[in-house]
């Protein structure tokens, strides 16, 4: 203050007193209410979700003399769900307990003193773990909220002790959900310290990744990159909604408050991103990212339902929208493509289907950590469908990492480790109306290449595959589906029926059917999660196009919800007629709109003297109502759209940040 008082002089000593009355004001009015609201409401968020008092009373009678636990693995080395961070875990348990006014523990001198004493532990011993995150985000993390809940009773010796050390190695900056939580940490410092200033730049951090950009965070489409170019829903994306919902409820009315154009942002990602892959409170599990730990997409589907809670709070002008995608049974319907991440859902009142591809521009999948180590096929046209939500919950460890459903694969593949590259294909798009919709990519893994195209509709989703060609190590199969058994499977001619979904086949090949009891470990594909062997009955359904494959092809329908007695009867007859599976064009008509795929331009004939010529590769939807198309290349600017050789239609595709997003005929 002197420096400032000092410079003031030359202005004037009336101007002198202003200046200081202001500053003192600022240091004594209304920045101090706004720590202590800060404060206050930092702690009724962590008090959201209670701690029961018998849970407290575990970890106080199991806690050693010194601290610790004999049943947490100090000395495992784990960099994936590092086991020693169960300490301050359990330290954060307790804390809450300790601040919940609602808890027999409240403000208990007992508890206060197994919390200091647990903290002092870590603080003396200071466990490290070789993955940077646990050193710079997870052990902060988790030390400030114990701290801020302790309030005046946080000893200042030990924060003392803990900001020249452990609290130190946290600096604001990188991308996406890690600026966040470094941020984060760096609000819970400034307001232990009561520094203003460093309150305004840690709030002002925070807000400033909540923006729309083709980098990594929220996207145009709005799903949510981090690690590059990779959707990440259920990992770092869940994780982000989480901590802006945290902080917006936190520094709510105060001058740290979010923006009302952040605000509108995360709403609508909120709303038109996660919201839209949870069903019957889990996640789709091609949304968790690596993650995919046992009751991953249960936990991760519960935390997407406290993210939109919380969202109605503090934006009450979107609690329809919210209860309307909270609602059981399903009330939010239609198509959704995730053009900037390359996947597509399909949602009904009685079931929901996902579809996920990757590109040259798009990762599909990620290990990290000795996580996920068998996923390399995970962004190579997953085609899940969930009627329960329980089809594949839980189910990694005993799948078939070859054989995931929707995916055209080389079976002689060993090494699954997702690379954390883009793929060698530069064809992949999704597009539609609110109702139906198309995806589409042509693969490309090893040897082998496959033009591969989804057609989704109100009652089926069709799918078709062409020039599945390439030298492979084995035979190539294209799974239809694998997940948990459910019930009797049965057949006919031509059809196959199982836990009320329908499978169609038309044509070659016939598909391979197997359904029995499969044993399998966790440690297979999350080798850090240990010796933890799993069996069940496992369903399987898929087409055999032998090695070495050369212009085969397949073509398949999925009728969900449909009793098995109806798969002979006429009306289970599809709506669509295919027109084309060729490595030119893959088309299907329904109700006098036609559905094509072009991967490169050329001519589709509908008969009775009817045609679709396109000038270059596109995606494309016509009706006698409208024209809507896509450039899955991501390489060009138009494209020209003869109908029955007569007129020329010209359709401009969107450019920069819109690159892939579908136009309409105007």
């Amino acid at each position: 203050m002197e420096s400032i008082i000092n410079r003031a002089k030359s202005i004037g000593i009336l101007n002198i007193r202003f200046l200081v009355l202001g500053i003192l004001f600022c240091c004594s009015g209304g920045y101090a209410d706004d720590v202590t609201r800060l404060r206050s409401q930092y702690v009724e968020y962590c008090l959201e979700q209670s701690v029961s008092d018998r849970l407290a009373t575990k970890y106080i009678e199991s806690m050693r003399s010194d601290g610790s636990w004999d049943n947490v693995d100090y000395a495992n080395s784990r960099t994936g769900g590092w086991p020693a961070l169960a300490h301050l875990n359990r330290i954060e348990r307790m804390a809450q307990a300790y601040a919940d006014p609602d808890s027999n523990y409240y403000r208990d001198d007992a508890l206060k003193e197994d919390i200091l004493s647990g903290l002092q532990h870590w603080l003396d011993k200071d466990y490290r773990n070789k993955n940077w995150w646990y050193k710079r985000i997870g052990v902060p993390k988790s030390m400030l909220k114990s701290f801020v809940l302790l309030g005046d009773d946080l000893p200042q010796p030990m924060l003392k002790q803990a900001q020249g050390d452990i609290l130190a190695r946290t600096k604001m900056g990188m991308t996406g959900q890690n600026k966040v939580w470094c941020a984060g940490i760096a609000f819970l410092k400034a307001l232990l310290k009561e520094d203003a200033a460093s309150l305004k730049a840690a709030s002002d951090e925070i807000w400033s990744e909540v923006v729309v950009s083709t980098k990594e965070g929220i996207q145009p489409d709005w799903s949510f990159h981090q690690h590059g170019p990779q959707q990440q829903f259920g990992n770092y994306g869940l994780s982000f909604g989480s901590d802006i919902m945290k902080w917006g409820s936190v520094m709510r009315g105060t001058a740290y408050a979010m923006p009302p154009e952040k605000l509108d942002i995360i709403r609508n990602y909120l709303l038109e991103g996660p919201a839209w892959i949870l069903w019957n409170g889990n996640m789709d599990l091609s949304g968790c990212g690596r993650q995919v730990d046992p009751r991953s997409q249960q936990g991760k589907g519960g935390e997407i339902q406290r993210q939109l809670k919380k969202l109605a709070q503090i934006d009450p002008s979107c609690r329809r929208a919210v209860d309307l995608r909270l609602a059981q049974p399903n009330e939010l319907i239609g198509f959704r493509p995730f053009w900037r991440s390359e996947m597509a859902v399909q949602r009904q009142p009685e079931w929901y289907a996902s579809l996920k591809m990757s590109s040259s521009r798009v990762i599909g999948s990620e290990t990290h950590n000795l996580e996920n180590v068998l996923g390399l096929h995970l962004g190579d046209g997953v085609l899940l469908l969930r009627q329960s939500g329980e089809e594949y919950e839980d189910i990694v460890p005993v799948w078939d990492w070859k054989r995931l459903p929707g995916t055209t694969c080389d079976q002689g593949m060993n090494n699954l480790k997702p690379t954390n590259k883009e793929s060698k294909s530069d064809y992949a798009g999704v597009m539609g109306d609110s109702e139906s919709g198309i995806a589409a990519m042509i693969y490309k893994r090893g040897g082998l290449k496959a033009d591969k195209a989804w057609f989704f509709f109100d009652d089926e989703i069709i799918c078709i595959g062409a020039g599945i060609t390439g030298e492979t190590k084995g035979p190539v199969y294209t799974s239809i589906q694998q997940s948990w058994k459910s019930g009797e499977v049965k057949q006919g001619n031509g059809w196959v029926h199982h836990d009320g979904i329908g499978y169609q086949y038309f044509g070659k090949p016939k598909p391979v059917g197997k359904a029995g009891e499969v044993r399998g470990n966790w440690n297979l594909s999350f080798p850090s999660r240990g010796n933890r062997p799993v069996s069940g009955g496992v369903f399987s359904l898929w087409f055999d196009h032998g090695p070495s494959p050369k212009n085969k092809e397949y073509a398949y329908r999925i009728i969900p919800t449909i009793p098995v007695e109806e798969m002979e009867k006429p009306a289970m007859r599809t709506r669509c007629r295919l027109l084309s599976n060729t490595t030119t064009v893959q088309a299907v008509e329904r109700d006098g709109k036609v559905y094509a795929v072009f991967y490169e331009a050329g001519t589709l004939n509908l008969g009775r003297r009817k045609t679709i010529s396109v000038s270059g590769p596109c995606m494309l939807m016509v009706s006698k109502e409208s024209m809507i198309a896509s450039d899955p290349t991501h390489s060009l600017t138009s494209v020209d759209i003869n109908l029955n050789q007569k007129r020329t239609y010209t359709i401009t595709f969107p450019d920069g940040a819109e690159r892939g997003k579908q136009a309409e005929l105007k």
